[in-house]
Order: C-alpha cells, then sequence, then structure tokens
C-alpha cells in the first residue's frame, strides 16, 4: 500500500465513491489505502454527505502548515500566570 499523504486527486476519488454510494472499504480498496485513512479523512471533513475534494484538500494543507507560534506579548503572560499558580 502507498503511503504518504492522500492526494488532491485520492479526495476527488473519496468524493466520486461516496456519491455513487460506495462504502469506505471499497473506496479504500481501490486507492488501495488502509479503510481507516478514508473513513478519517471523510470524518474530519463534514462527513459522508458533506464531504467536498476541494474543500478537504485545502483544509489538509492548512492543517500541514502548523499551528502558528505565540506572539511573544501573549507568551509572557502565560509564563507570568504559570510561575503564580504553582
Amino acid at each position: 500500500m502507498p503511503g504518504g499523504h492522500l492526494t488532491h486527486q485520492d479526495r476527488q476519488h473519496i468524493a466520486s465513491g461516496l456519491a455513487g454510494g460506495l462504502r469506505y472499504a471499497e473506496i479504500a480498496r481501490q486507492l488501495q489505502r488502509p479503510t481507516s485513512t478514508v473513513s478519517r479523512e471523510v470524518s474530519r471533513n463534514g462527513g459522508p454527505h458533506e464531504y467536498r475534494a476541494d474543500h478537504a484538500h485545502q483544509a489538509a494543507e492548512q492543517r500541514a502548515r502548523g499551528r502558528k507560534p505565540t506572539a511573544p506579548s501573549m507568551q509572557a503572560g502565560v509564563d507570568a500566570y504559570g510561575r503564580d499558580r504553582k
């Protein structure tokens, strides 16, 4: 089975499979991916009735960029709060 991230084409295949009434296991078999990969992808992107490939791909790219670092001024307040609580 291929590893790595789902491609936009994979997500389009998932969307068309869902629209065609396929089960997660069948979509996963066609993509040569674990069923859990398809299940998680669909559940984190709106569920089987709301899944959209373009939106899911854009959301995955944003998640891959990671969280933005906390601003230094905000971090100072968090540090002071943590010290006061000990």
